[in-house]
């Protein structure tokens, strides 16, 4: 089933902020294997923030009007743009935009924009995640 191309655009804020601290930066650094020492010095590995987008995408994601299989989907890309580097103490809210709805090969793609921002209202990051429906034409 192809996707609702009426949610070209539309944007979903997180519903609640995200704290950064300590423990979660060295979990998250953990189970990647990242023993840098930006992380003991309480920086977040450039790839953390991949931990909060999925819940912030959700919104957009499991709206039955969009008519995404979610058990058909694998993650296609993903790319970071850092405006700040992420620290213990940040504060995060996410916007989450539907950037892109397409239909290739019998499978949907759709890519998501993140902006994140601190609570002084500052751009943090813009994250991107593609992702893909399989099979999405039968």
């Amino acid at each position: 089933m192809a996707l609702n191309l009426a949610f070209l655009n539309r944007s979903y804020p997180s519903l609640e902020t995200f704290k950064v601290d300590q423990e979660k930066i060295n979990a998250f650094s953990d189970a990647i294997g990242d023993n840098n020492d930006y992380v003991k010095q309480g920086y977040a590995s450039p790839t953390f923030l991949i931990s909060i987008q999925m819940g912030a995408m959700e919104a957009a994601l499991f709206d039955p009007e969009l008519g995404l299989d979610y058990s058909k989907v694998v993650h296609g890309e993903q790319s970071f743009e850092y405006k700040k580097p992420v620290k213990a103490g940040d504060e995060l809210s996410f916007i989450s935009t539907i950037e892109d709805i397409k239909s290739k090969v019998g499978n949907d793609f759709i890519t998501i924009r993140s902006d994140v921002k601190d609570a002084a209202g500052n751009e943090v990051a813009t994250l991107k995640a593609t992702l893909i429906a399989r099979g999405t034409d039968n």
